[in-house]
């Protein structure tokens, strides 16, 4: 359920995509390899499958932009204990475009190549949107931002 939520912007699209997700692993389990952990398959197919749902309800607007990327951004300002739940909502706060790259870049570990061809964009872009990720949850974090985030979609 951790991963749904992070991916998503609320608790039941998280729920949906968790059902949707037991479905798929249900009606697909004899293509499980045995030989690989089954933990990994399944959270292939629930990242997969929240992004499917985004796409599905047109939540996923992913900002292409020719901006510089900035580098160097910390967000350890003294927030190293910040509790789960509470990272949870800011990242929840995120646009879902933004909150995708930056989950899959920061939480799940894809390369920026991986998630420019599975969500078909560049990687100039996926490293965009990483980027304003990473900046707009630091001013929620910190407190700067307002939490508008109509401008982002």
């Amino acid at each position: 359920m951790s991963v749904a939520l992070r991916y998503s912007g609320n608790r039941p699209d998280a729920e949906e995509i968790m059902n949707e997700s037991f479905y798929k692993v249900f009606s697909k389990i004899e293509s499980f390899d045995e030989d690989k952990e089954f933990k990994k398959w399944f959270r292939r197919i629930l990242i997969n499958t929240a992004i499917d749902y985004q796409r599905k309800y047109k939540k996923l607007k992913i900002y292409a932009t020719d901006d510089p990327i900035e580098s160097g951004i910390s967000i350890n300002d003294g927030y190293d204990n910040l509790a789960y739940e509470d990272l949870l909502k800011k990242i929840q706060l995120l646009p879902p475009g933004y909150r995708t790259v930056f989950n899959m870049y920061a939480i799940d570990g894809l390369k920026h190549h991986e998630i420019a061809e599975q969500l078909g964009v560049s990687v100039g872009t996926s490293k965009s949107n990483y980027s304003k990720a990473k900046k707009l949850l630091q001013s929620y974090i910190l407190g700067t931002n307002n939490l508008n985030t109509s401008e982002h979609g």
